[in-house]
């Protein structure tokens, strides 16, 4: 079973960092994403072992909540395991500690294995079924339910699809859907708060060229919770759903 959990370290570097001089919440999902793709690689399925069967992972559901972001210059492990089959998604989770050993972000994560032509599911257990996976915590008991997006934009911010967005498979990758959701919740709240929870559900794929607009609204009831959904103006379709909570720094 230890196979099945893996750590990796990382040293928080100016790039990785955002205007408060702390990790970024691209930058946090780019650490727990690159721990992930070393595991895949000592359990025998990463994008290149499954790539000559014409298979790919494929993101399609995160999320995260963060008690704090680390700062320029600190070090943090992140540590992450399976933890079973939900219908077609494999399923995984994260933490990230500081150096004290406090847990400072938690994540929980489902994936889909696809064929690379059709973009049609797999059933996970015929790639990946090892013994013991089921008995493993989790890290965050978070639903993986869809989220509904914003029932009206009270918001709206325009991106540029550009050709560094994309990601090996020509297509907009993750972690800049992280970016954008972020960036569209405006600029009171992105200098006077943190985020403190982020969901986000990849819908569909974002090709090059064109433009994305997130659209955004407040819950009523909680300000500091909104609702996006980032629509491609090429035809008017989802290609993402999020959640982001927001705290007082």
């Amino acid at each position: 079973m230890a196979d099945l959990v893996a750590d990796a370290s990382y040293t928080v570097h100016l790039f990785d960092t955002d205007a408060h001089g702390t990790l970024s919440v691209r930058g946090l999902w780019d650490f727990l994403q690159e721990t992930a793709g070393l595991h895949t690689q000592l359990l025998g399925v990463a994008p290149e072992d499954l790539r000559p069967k014409g298979l790919a992972w494929i993101l399609s559901r995160l999320r995260m909540r963060v008690v704090r972001y680390p700062a320029l210059g600190e070090r943090v492990t992140v540590r992450t395991w399976p933890t079973g089959v939900e219908r077609l998604f494999a399923l995984r989770d994260f933490t990230m500690s500081d150096a004290a050993g406090s847990v400072i972000a938690s994540a929980s994560s489902a994936w889909l294995a696809v064929r690379m032509d059709t973009l049609r599911p797999i059933r996970i257990q015929t790639i990946f079924d090892p013994p013991g996976m089921d008995a493993l915590p989790r890290a965050l008991e978070a639903s993986m339910e869809k989220l509904p997006g914003p029932a009206a934009a009270q918001s709206e911010r325009v991106f540029a699809v550009r050709f560094g967005d994309l990601d090996a498979n020509r297509h907009v990758g993750n972690s800049r859907y992280v970016e954008w959701v972020v960036e569209s919740a405006g600029l009171p709240l992105l200098e006077g708060s943190m985020v403190e929870s982020l969901g986000i559900d990849f819908l569909s794929e974002t090709p090059y060229g064109g433009e994305v607009v997130v659209r955004t609204q407040a819950d009523p009831g909680a300000p500091a919770r909104l609702e996006h959904a980032v629509v491609r103006t090429t035809d008017g379709g989802q290609s993402a759903r999020a959640r982001t909570e927001w705290r007082e720094r």
